[in-house]
């Protein structure tokens, strides 16, 4: 079905049974938040009526986790029925075919990534693996969690000595280096050297772990609701001089590397604040069926809200 179904009701001559006054979208969903007003009222209806609307997407005034929040009060005021109030209309009466964001490929798209494994949630992964050499001495690495793989993950990598000298460390007319940087100079050459002839004995097996399949596996609704997001969950946002960076406001949320980066700056490195809006490109109805598919993946409500490995 292509047409939102919102319009086709409003084609259709059958406005929302809900109560919205002349309320902006944001205040309806405070509205309905409180009071029992969502009680015995369609999912479908109330993140409808919750959501402002263009031509082609829609947005909600939420961030993901105020979203399932505010799914959750809906649950909690149709406790016992909310089953029956997912939509006016049965899935199979608007879709041939409707199936929740899974990540799924035919095969890993690596040259010669052949074999396979599955991990403990039941996801199919590459399982290609290759050696990589290091020199022990400068090997450095971090870990961060890569939202393609959906897992916590190090990487490594060498660190070549590189020279902490300033362009003007050297004579302009001999080309001499400066009697105060001889020092430092010496050190650095003596730090190449080593790393020139350091072996590379420090053995890491990097796997590929690539997601062929996640079908057949319980999608946490954080997980489906971030995939269906258009909008970024954060911005960088920078304190800013007219309309340049300039000295930052917020030196106490600054990290250790940041800090140090300022110092020698003076420019504001930007401040990662959550974006606190959502949008996707159907109506609320539409929503309301992934929230339905999500709740069906397992008997009795058990299907997770939040996903443990991205939190």
């Amino acid at each position: 079905m292509s047409i939102p179904y919102a319009f086709v009701k409003a084609l259709r001559g059958k406005p929302s049974r809900l109560d919205k006054s002349s309320r902006v979208p944001k205040e309806q969903a405070n509205y309905l938040l409180k009071k029992n007003h969502m009680q015995g009222h369609y999912l479908g209806d109330c993140l409808d009526s919750s959501r402002w609307g263009s031509m082609t997407t829609v947005m909600y005034e939420m961030s993901i986790k105020k979203l399932i929040f505010f799914i959750q009060s809906w649950t909690r005021q149709n406790q016992g029925n909310f089953q029956n109030l997912w939509h006016e209309k049965k899935i199979n009466e608007l879709y041939t075919k409707f199936e929740l964001p899974y990540m799924h490929k035919e095969s890993c798209l690596g040259e010669n990534h052949e074999e396979t494994i599955l991990d403990l949630k039941g996801r199919l992964r590459c399982a290609y693996k290759n050696d990589i050499r290091f020199k022990p001495s400068f090997v450095i690495h971090y870990s961060l969690f890569d939202e393609e793989l959906n897992m916590n993950r190090t990487y490594f990598f060498e660190d070549e000595p590189h020279s902490p000298l300033p362009d003007d460390a050297w004579d302009e007319v001999t080309g001499d280096i400066l009697p105060e940087y001889e020092k430092e100079f010496l050190k650095y050459e003596e730090e190449l050297e080593r790393f020139k002839n350091e072996e590379k004995n420090f053995v890491v097996t990097d796997f590929c772990y690539s997601i062929i399949s996640e079908k057949g596996t319980v999608l946490p609704l954080e997980t489906i609701i971030r995939r269906l997001n258009l909008r970024p969950e954060s911005n960088k946002i920078y304190c800013r001089e007219g309309h340049f960076s300039g000295s930052c406001k917020k030196l106490n949320k600054l990290s250790k590397e940041e800090r140090e980066t300022y110092d020698i700056t003076g420019f504001c490195p930007g401040h990662i604040e959550p974006y606190n809006y959502t949008e996707f490109p159907f109506d609320g109805w539409t929503l309301a069926f992934y929230v339905q598919k999500w709740y069906e993946q397992l008997p009795n409500g058990d299907s997770p809200w939040f996903d443990k490995e991205k939190n």
